[in-house]
């Protein structure tokens, strides 16, 4: 059977934190200052919604696979706000009517970033940068392991390689359907990192102002942009 073109992995996080409350699990002491940080990635992953609705009125313009991709990437990020949903409640026993409560008449600004949300080849471009720079700043989230059952570290584990595959599946749109503008990308890229150290305006995109983000400013921005264009620069998938 020939391969899918864009790849999906398929797995559940409310199943493993169910496995995780069916084992007995207790409380080891996590610190209470957890409940911020985990509440800012439940924002980020949460707001997918609104990039996606923001995208979803316009999918007439976009190619088949991009299409595609915004699906397998928009089931993916529910699926990783359940896990922070199932975190908050498990460790800090916050209720998820509570939390959606809180969530749910969040609105995404955004103004300013029409340029950048204005074509496919734009968007494949954010959408590798913002995806590259999420697989950094979760795999400095090595707590997890410390948390008394193996399940929060496979959970994390799944969330990274999840973020990773979106990132290599619109590596594979840009250079399958967009090589003969990829000499475009480093000015595209740039004018993404020029939105580094803005204040995040609930779009999912550039939520690097919490307490969440553990990266450092040297660690995005051009750095990351310099590893994108050598990916792109290597030969085609």
């Amino acid at each position: 059977m020939e391969a899918a073109f864009l790849k999906k992995r398929n797995w559940s996080s409310r199943a493993i934190f169910e496995d995780i409350a069916a084992s007995g699990w207790t409380n080891p002491g996590i610190d209470p200052s957890f409940k911020a940080f985990f509440m800012a990635d439940l924002v980020s992953e949460y707001d997918s919604v609104n990039l996606y609705n923001s995208l979803y009125a316009r999918r007439k313009e976009f190619s088949p696979y991009f299409v595609q991709y915004l699906d397998f990437w928009y089931a993916d990020e529910r699926n990783h706000a359940d896990g922070f949903f199932e975190l908050n409640r498990l460790v800090f026993g916050a209720p998820e009517s509570d939390l959606i409560n809180d969530l749910k008449d969040r609105v995404g600004d955004f103004s300013g970033l029409e340029d950048i949300l204005s074509c496919e080849f734009n968007l494949l471009l954010l959408f590798a940068y913002d995806e590259y720079v999420s697989v950094k700043t979760y795999k400095k989230d090595t707590f997890y392991q410390d948390f008394g059952h193996p399940g929060f570290n496979v959970w994390i584990k799944n969330l990274i390689a999840d973020e990773a595959i979106h990132f290599g599946n619109a590596v594979k749109i840009l250079k399958t359907f967009h090589a003969d503008k990829l000499d475009q990308a480093q000015s595209v890229l740039r004018r993404i990192g020029g939105f580094e150290g803005g204040e995040y305006k609930n779009t999912f995109l550039f939520d690097h102002d919490g307490p969440h983000f553990q990266l450092d400013s040297d660690e995005v921005g051009s750095v990351v942009i310099d590893e994108i264009l050598s990916i792109l620069q290597k030969r085609s998938l």
